[in-house]
């Protein structure tokens, strides 16, 4: 009797807790989607698209297409110079199909906020952010000193766990709870601001900020500046709290065709179609390669690529990287004692980047914009960025 009754208590106490919720989708498939609550970004009445070049791209075509067959990727394109040389959907997946992007949220989040700043709705990113936010001083009086660009470059000393194989994790708990804004503005800090720690609170508590200096939900600001301008061709989802909050660290589903156009507009500056949507000098900031080098490859919510070329002669190696901004040359001593390879690294792109393989990549130099959506990545040889990158050099 005391066993069932045990039982009963913990089945009720586990149906409505974020625990529960997280075991239930631990794998997750794109059905999934339609039973997890969600707010909507409307598709635009003037919806565009990019013009397509695939007529001369046979070999393009087929090196993706072998390579992609079962990667577990739902869909895949490839933009150069505004046009599309390259476009496929696997299964049963269509061009209109929303699919997850996950932590590629928080570079979306990153561009509401450099919106904001510069409406003056923010006045600075070396601002406090307890002058968005004061409920979190009771918490530690230490986050007077953390300001929004600590948080926008995960430098701000919060504490979390951000382990996603454990339903106990406090990601997870951002992920499922009933509440997303209590764990963000129950916070803590576990070390002073400085040091680059990924943990996707951040981008919740960058969310909290922009909702408090617009005074709108994040998801309105996001159609208003971003779905709108953008002329986006399908209606989005963002998957929200009971309160309709959303869960901005991670969680938007939008067909590939327009996630595409959130890299181009980055590609451009800031610009879509001419006009310009998002300030260049945030997307100067943000994606300067220079700038990524200096905090790890992570900026303002973006990840670069390193890229990397051997040589056997030093003076070839260096006056080649004396022609890439940024790049410096490594010494790699061989193990049999034969001649040493000197490594040429650079930055040349940069990502919004999802867990599972999910990826908005953008290489100014080859005006390129890469898209890969889908389950994690297999390949046999090469990761799901690697892989990318590759791509980016048949160009």
């Amino acid at each position: 009797m005391k066993k069932t009754a045990a039982f009963i208590f913990f089945s009720l106490l586990f149906s409505s807790c974020h625990v529960f919720k997280a075991y239930r989708f631990r794998n997750f498939e794109l059905k999934d989607l339609d039973k997890l609550d969600a707010v909507t970004l409307p598709a635009s009445a003037q919806a565009a698209t990019f013009v397509y070049d695939t007529v001369n791209q046979k070999q393009l075509a087929n090196y993706l297409d072998e390579n992609l067959a079962n990667s577990r990727t739902y869909a895949f394109m490839v933009i150069r110079n505004d046009s599309v040389l390259y476009e496929r959907y696997f299964g049963d997946v269509t061009a209109n199909s929303k699919l997850p992007s996950f932590s590629v949220a928080k570079s979306v989040v990153s561009t509401l906020l450099g919106i904001a700043l510069n409406e003056g709705k923010i006045k600075s990113l070396q601002e406090p952010i307890t002058n968005y936010l004061p409920q979190l001083r009771k918490n530690d009086r230490r986050f007077d000193s953390v300001t929004i660009q600590h948080v926008l470059d995960m430098r701000s000393g919060v504490k979390s766990n951000e382990n996603y194989s454990s339903p106990f994790s406090d990601v997870l708990k951002m992920g499922f709870a009933s509440n997303v804004s209590k764990p963000a503005l129950k916070a803590e800090l576990e070390k002073m601001p400085g040091e680059f720690d990924y943990k996707s609170v951040n981008t919740q508590i960058l969310a909290l900020i922009v909702e408090k200096a617009t005074g709108k939900k994040l998801q309105e600001y996001a159609t208003e500046k971003l779905w709108q301008p953008l002329q986006m061709e399908h209606q989005a989802t963002w998957n929200a709290d009971k309160q309709g909050t959303v869960r901005a660290f991670c969680c938007i589903n939008a067909a590939a065709r327009d996630y595409a156009k959130f890299g181009s507009l980055f590609l451009h500056g800031g610009k879509w179609q001419g006009k310009q949507i998002v300030p260049e000098s945030w997307v100067q900031q943000s994606t300067d390669l220079d700038t990524m080098s200096k905090y790890g490859g992570y900026k303002n919510q973006w990840w670069s690529r390193m890229s990397r070329r051997n040589f056997s002669d030093m003076e070839k190696a260096k006056s080649f990287a004396s022609n890439k901004n940024g790049a410096f040359v490594r010494t790699v001593l061989q193990k049999d004692g034969t001649q040493p390879r000197f490594i040429v690294e650079w930055r040349d792109a940069f990502m919004a980047q999802g867990i599972l393989g999910q990826y908005v990549y953008v290489n100014p130099g080859k005006k390129l914009v890469i898209v890969r959506l889908g389950h994690n990545w297999s390949h046999p040889k090469l990761y799901a960025d690697g892989f990318i990158h590759q791509v980016a050099e048949m160009f």
